[in-house]
């Protein structure tokens, strides 16, 4: 045909050709009943529809009409074809345009139908006088049909009789709607966040300082007694009335007051008050009650440590040897070990070796020789294995220099008259690293002093280094004039020595001080220990007037 499709039967043709010629809102009509009560909108919504449809459908035709007269000339049964077509769109074309006439005239449009006739119970006429009815339009979206079942699901309210009628009813669980509410957009002010960082530092600066305040209040005790005071009864801090007489004179007064002790009593008023029945416990005597340690006490006597002579620890160290051989020879006779092989040596060869060294010399000089080796090469592996790396002695040596001083800090105040010298400075600040001290060397024009803190042992070794091992007056020479060679004395001198719970420095350190002297009592006063410089002004004010 003209449209480009093959033609078996025209009659079927024609009806297929008239099926696709139908309009969109057409093709269910038989389904679709008219509707009626219509909004001024959806009046108007319809209306520019079907108009749409109209000029489509006219489109349609014009571009079928273009392209068949572009293929020119047709055979016979073609013609026939396109004649029955053209017929049926000619009345398929007059009957829609009825079926649009008498729809608009059933709508009620103004100016185009009349205005509806409604009964008494409210339903529509048409103008025969049936009742129209009209189906709501159903939803096709998916959001539109859970609206819908939104709206029309309502939550009934729990009968009052349920309660008795079904046990497993819970007054307590409440209906909860299953829609989720929407959450609206929330917008942050300008300088909240600037706001919420200041809080936040000052937070942390100020549990800082109530860190640093709790450190203080710990060492100087105040933390301690304020717990002990949270910890006293509140019966204590309640204001009693003060009794007129204490429970514990009331046995030793005469009378129920203390006025009676403001006048003496008479001799008689003295024997009659010592021959009543409650002061027969009052003697001249003085009773002494014994001590005794707490019920957890351990009352055994710690052990005396024995301290033995060299000749006895060389005694017993002979003896513990002997008893290791003779259980060795024991195991040996009982034959739980093998003998031990014989030591052979080149001197004692011939001896040991009688006849094997006869026959064959060579042989058995060589063996003797390998199993020497043999040995020497078992004593130094067993020397390199108890030897101890670098790591191992260096902590070694640290372990035997660092001193437990948890029970006490000994503390040695130095006062020098001189310590220009680079080597005494030298010999003063190495000596006092290696031995694991802690303290300061001041330098001053005034006054040079050393403060060494430290164990018993190395503060020893530390007082010979400075009063005996260091000779202070070498290569010391007068600095007001330096043509003088005339040597100065110089001399070092111990001016406080004690023990401290706690250490005053935490490292040794060299500090110079180049301006007033007062500074360097300043500086004395950050360590708390500034009566030190007081000692060493004292004892060099003492060796000027000497």
């Amino acid at each position: 045909d003209v449209f480009g499709e093959d033609i078996d039967d025209p009659a079927d043709y024609n009806a297929k050709r008239t099926s696709k010629l139908k309009l969109p809102h057409e093709q269910d009509e038989e389904a679709r009943p008219l509707q009626t009560d219509l909004t001024p909108a959806e009046e108007r919504e319809f209306k520019e529809k079907t108009m749409k449809e109209i000029n489509k459908f006219r489109e349609t035709v014009q571009k079928r009409e273009d392209k068949r007269r572009s293929k020119g000339s047709i055979n016979k049964d073609g013609a026939k074809a396109y004649l029955t077509e053209a017929m049926a769109s000619k009345d398929r074309a007059s009957m829609l345009q009825a079926k649009i006439s008498q729809r608009m005239a059933s709508l009620n449009l103004p100016g185009i139908a009349k205005a509806p006739v409604l009964d008494k119970e409210g339903r529509t006429l048409d103008a025969s006088g049936k009742a129209i009815s009209v189906i709501k339009h159903e939803p096709t979206l998916k959001v539109n049909l859970r609206e819908s079942k939104r709206k029309n699901f309502k939550l009934e309210k729990p009968d009052d009789n349920l309660t008795v009628t079904n046990p497993y009813f819970d007054p307590r669980m409440r209906n909860k709607s299953a829609t989720r509410v929407p959450k609206a957009m929330k917008f942050n002010e300008a300088g909240k966040f600037i706001q919420l960082a200041q809080k936040q530092r000052a937070q942390s600066k100020l549990e800082e300082l109530q860190r640093q305040i709790a450190a203080t209040a710990k060492k100087t005790g105040i933390s301690t007694v304020a717990k002990r005071v949270m910890l006293t009864d509140d019966n204590f801090s309640k204001d009693e009335p003060v009794p007129e007489i204490e429970w514990w004179d009331k046995f030793i007064l005469v009378s129920e007051s203390y006025s009676s002790c403001e006048t003496p009593l008479s001799q008689e008023e003295m024997l009659g008050a010592v021959a009543s029945p409650k002061y027969r416990e009052i003697t001249h005597l003085i009773e002494h009650p014994i001590s005794k340690p707490p019920p957890g006490a351990d009352d055994t006597a710690p052990p005396l440590s024995v301290v033995l002579t060299k000749k006895e620890r060389r005694k017993l160290r002979t003896q513990r040897r002997l008893e290791r051989q003779r259980e060795e020879q024991e195991k040996i006779r009982l034959g739980l070990i093998p003998p031990p092989a014989p030591k052979v040596r080149i001197a004692n060869l011939m001896r040991v070796l009688c006849s094997e060294a006869v026959q064959d010399p060579t042989k058995v000089e060589a063996t003797v020789r390998a199993a020497a080796a043999e040995r020497q090469k078992k004593h130094l592996k067993a020397n390199a294995e108890r030897q101890l790396t670098k790591e191992q002695r260096s902590a070694k040596k640290i372990s035997k220099l660092t001193e437990d001083t948890s029970n006490g800090v000994h503390i040695a105040v130095f006062r020098v008259d001189n310590l220009s010298n680079p080597q005494h400075k030298y010999k003063v600040e190495t000596n006092a690293t290696q031995f694991m001290f802690t303290g300061l060397m001041l330098l001053s024009k005034e006054n040079n002093i050393v403060i060494i803190e430290g164990g018993p042992k190395g503060l020893r070794k530390f007082k010979r280094l400075m009063m005996v091992r260091i000779k202070w007056n070498e290569d010391v020479r007068n600095r007001k004039n330096q043509e003088d060679e005339k040597k100065t004395k110089n001399q070092c001198k111990l001016i406080w020595e004690g023990t401290r719970k706690t250490r005053y420095f935490s490292k040794f350190t060299t500090k110079l001080i180049t301006g007033d002297p007062t500074a360097a009592k300043e500086y004395l006063a950050k360590y708390n220990c500034q009566n030190f410089w007081d000692l060493a002004v004292c004892e060099s004010i003492g060796s000027e007037e000497v």
